[in-house]
């Protein structure tokens, strides 16, 4: 149920930003470039579409959102949790671990990977 609260919280978050901001490129757009160089006004719509196109374009911060932080990840899966996840391992748990993650992105056996607990 947390999950689901923290999902919509997101996309309400994300929705009022996108929002806000197509507001001000409407705005914007319809008392500066309008005057200056004589192009049509635009509506609502228009102004989403144009600032989706620059986030897209330029990787503004609603990709950011996505992709430097966590993004929905996080929704799903708190740091903490996974932070005492780790700490509550034991040393040979934690080298099955590692070892299971290096054969999975095939990093399997090269030399200076940690095999049978021991180090080379």
């Amino acid at each position: 149920m947390k999950k689901i609260i923290k999902l919509l919280a997101l996309l309400i978050v994300l929705s009022a930003i996108t929002a806000a901001a197509a507001l001000g490129i409407m705005a914007l757009w319809n008392n500066i470039v309008t005057a200056v160089c004589g192009f049509a006004a635009i509506n609502f719509f228009q102004a989403v579409g144009l600032f989706l196109l620059g986030q897209l374009l330029s990787g503004g911060f609603i990709i950011a959102l996505f992709v430097g932080i966590g993004g929905l990840h996080h929704v799903f899966h708190s740091r903490r949790s996974w932070h005492d996840h780790w700490h509550n391992m034991t040393d040979e748990e934690r080298l099955q671990f590692i070892q299971r993650r290096r054969e999975r992105f095939g990093f399997g056996n090269r030399p200076g990977n940690l095999q049978d607990g021991s180090k080379e």
